[in-house]
This record gives C-alpha cells, sequence and structure tokens, in this order.
C-alpha cells in the first residue's frame, strides 16, 4: 500500500527566491513531500524545471501597507486551508511574520528562516517599528526559528521574540558548489578589469557605494568596467530603493554596464575579475557564496554576513561600510594585485565554500527539522 506524502508549504516573497536562492531545497523537499509554494509570480520563470516538481499558487506580495497586508493575509490563509499542510516553511522578514499570523491561527507547525535582520534593529521608520512590534508575538509558537548567523540569532533571543531552543544555526543558504564551479571566462584577454554587482537595487544593498566608487575609478583607470545585474525594486519603501531615473543617469555617464536581471549569473562571475558586495548587513549573502564557489575574489563590508564569508587578504578584501572612497580604495588594491595572487585568492574560497557551506548539510538541517515536526517528536 502506498504511503501518502506530508503536504509541505512554502512561503517566499517571490518566485525569484524560489527559483535562485532555494532552488535546490525546493528540489530536495518534492522528493519527499508534496511541496506547495505560495508566493508572488510574475512569470519570470514561466515553465521553469520546478513548476514539474511542486505547485505553485500566487498569493501576491507581501507589503506593510495595513490594506494591502490584510488581503494578502487572506489570501494566505484560504491557500493554506486549502492545502492543509503538515508543515509551512517561511523565508525572510514579511512572509515569517505574516505566514506566522496565518499559521499560528491555523495551528500549522511552522520553520521560519530570518534570512537576514537588514537595518530592523536600528531603523527608526514606522515600518520597521511595526516589524519590531510584530515580531514579540508572531513566533511564539512558531516550532523552529533558523538563522543564518549567530548575530541575528543572538539579536531576536535578546529581544525576547524567540526562546533559545527555537533557534537554529544554518549556514546560510549554502552552495551547489558543483554548480557554482569555476568557468573557464570568455572575455580572451581584452585588457579589461571587470568588477561585479549582484543584487536587487537596493541602498542598503551597497549599490549608492559601489557606483560612487566606479565614478572615482573611471577617471584614473578607464580600461575598468562595472557591471550590475539585478532589477530596480518596488517591493521596499521608495526611499530605500534606486530609481529609473538615477539607473538611467549612471548608464548614461558610462559609470556602469547593466544587464537587468538574469536567469544564470554563473558566465558574468566568470567574465568577472572581482564580485563586490558592499552591503550594509546580510543575513549570509548567497552572491559572495556563489562567487566564492566559482574561485572569484571578492571585495565586501567588514559586517555580519560578509565578514563570515570573506577572510581580509584570505579569498578577498573587506572594506568600510556605507564608505565607496574606501570600497574605491579596496577596488585599487584588487586591480594591482597580480593575476596569480588573485587566483590564489580564489582558490582559497572555494576551498572555504567546500568545507563550510555545502548546500548538502543546509538541506539536510532542514529535512531532519521536517522529520522531527511530521514523527510526532516533541
Amino acid at each position: 500500500m502506498k504511503t501518502e506524502k506530508h503536504k509541505v508549504a512554502i512561503i517566499e516573497n517571490h518566485e525569484l527566491g524560489i527559483y535562485s536562492i532555494r532552488h535546490d531545497l525546493v528540489m530536495a523537499l518534492a522528493e519527499r513531500y508534496e511541496v506547495t509554494v505560495l508566493t508572488e509570480i510574475d512569470d519570470s520563470f514561466k515553465n521553469g524545471d520546478l513548476e514539474k516538481m511542486v505547485r505553485f499558487v500566487d498569493v501576491g506580495k507581501s507589503v506593510l501597507n495595513p490594506i494591502t497586508a490584510i488581503k494578502y493575509n487572506s489570501r494566505l490563509r484560504r491557500a493554506l486551508e486549502e492545502i492543509k499542510p503538515d508543515v509551512c516553511l517561511t523565508f525572510t522578514i514579511r512572509p515569517a511574520i505574516y505566514g506566522n499570523m496565518v499559521t499560528n491561527r491555523l495551528k500549522i507547525p511552522t520553520i521560519s528562516t530570518i534570512t537576514g535582520t537588514g537595518p530592523l534593529f536600528e531603523s527608526k521608520s514606522v515600518s520597521y517599528t511595526i516589524a519590531r512590534q510584530l515580531y514579540k508575538w508572531v513566533l511564539k509558537k512558531t516550532r523552529f526559528v533558523f538563522f543564518p548567523n549567530y548575530d541575528d540569532l543572538e539579536a531576536f533571543i535578546r529581544a525576547k521574540y524567540i526562546k533559545r531552543e527555537q533557534a537554529k544555526r544554518v549556514p546560510g543558504s549554502g552552495v551547489n558548489y558543483e554548480k557554482f564551479a569555476p568557468m573557464p571566462s570568455a572575455r580572451n584577454n581584452d585588457g579589461k578589469f571587470i568588477f561585479l554587482y549582484i543584487s536587487r537595487l537596493l541602498k542598503d544593498k551597497g549599490v549608492m557605494e559601489y557606483v560612487e566608487a566606479a565614478s572615482i575609478i573611471k577617471k584614473e583607470w578607464p580600461q575598468a568596467e562595472f557591471h550590475i545585474i539585478g532589477p530596480l525594486w518596488t517591493g521596499n519603501k521608495k526611499s530605500l530603493t534606486v530609481t529609473q531615473k538615477e539607473l538611467s543617469e549612471w548608464i548614461e555617464k558610462k559609470w556602469i554596464v547593466y544587464h537587468d536581471k538574469q536567469k544564470d549569473v554563473r558566465p558574468f562571475i566568470a567574465n568577472a575579475d572581482c564580485v563586490v558586495m558592499p552591503s550594509y548587513r546580510e543575513g549570509m549573502s548567497n552572491v559572495l557564496l556563489e562567487a566564492a564557489s566559482m574561485a572569484r575574489p571578492l571585495i565586501t563590508t567588514n559586517v555580519t554576513g560578509c565578514r563570515d564569508i570573506v577572510e581580509n587578504n584570505v579569498n578577498g578584501l573587506l572594506c568600510k561600510v556605507r564608505d565607496g572612497k574606501d570600497l574605491a580604495g579596496k577596488m585599487k588594491q584588487m586591480m594591482n594585485i597580480p593575476v596569480p595572487e588573485r587566483e590564489i585568492m580564489g582558490r582559497r574560497g572555494r576551498e572555504k565554500m567546500i568545507r563550510e557551506f555545502d548546500k548538502k548539510r543546509v538541506i539536510e538541517i532542514y529535512l531532519q527539522a521536517i522529520d522531527e515536526i511530521t514523527n510526532g517528536k516533541p
């Protein structure tokens, strides 16, 4: 007699996160469970491979606007009532808040992953003030709360959002070092030095500092190119996002080369001499994990979720946060490092990824937690 599979629901902000960061995890879950993904869908990944393995339900965008939030919660509730999952997984800040509101009421055991806190504890904005208040009660009944770094884990315990027995540390989303393996460059010694930034165009990801550094270096090193992969983003406050006008000005001034969003960033990483992530704070930067796995030297800020990946002068360079001039200095330093030494940096980075951030380890942690819940262990 065939045993019926347990049901797992996943709540994520956007299908981009499912197809990029969480692809391997979702595939692994689908091999064991009946999986449904509740997310915002815009058909960017229409007919993607995950559609053959899991069901997608479009619940729209999770935002902090009260009226929109009520509608979003209502869609979540209807979907979860129909699915009747045995376990629910939530990823990122808003699905963690809204998802747990609904799963608490429906008594669905939940595993929430706090992928990063951003300015949660420092910002005085209305949205983050509300988020802090909501966190005080929405995670109380969450079975497990996963954190990619110990700084965020301890911060949530100090703030009394969770109890220590709920918390687990996982090494970020991990990296598939077989998929993100070194690839040959297609540039054929073109004489350029290419820096690459990959992220949504959000100010707290350091994009303004990256462009400032580009504008400084371009005057002295015209052979340097500063590439950006990532979409303009409307899911955050306008004060935190880059506008179309700003982006157009950067392109017009030839400070950057813009590639919008890409389904496969590996060829771009392979063609880059250095990958740069000047973020203000990360849970654990997936961009840095993937670039290091592909043996690229890195430049990033000396902050949580970045310095965990980059050891200064070992597999990359650390710069000051919110400081475009210091970033420019580190970029110049990287350009002056001989190619053989940069290659050594890259190899050290890949070795670190295999040793500390293997995605298989991350997936096993999720599978064990789900099995613990579905097997009825206290």
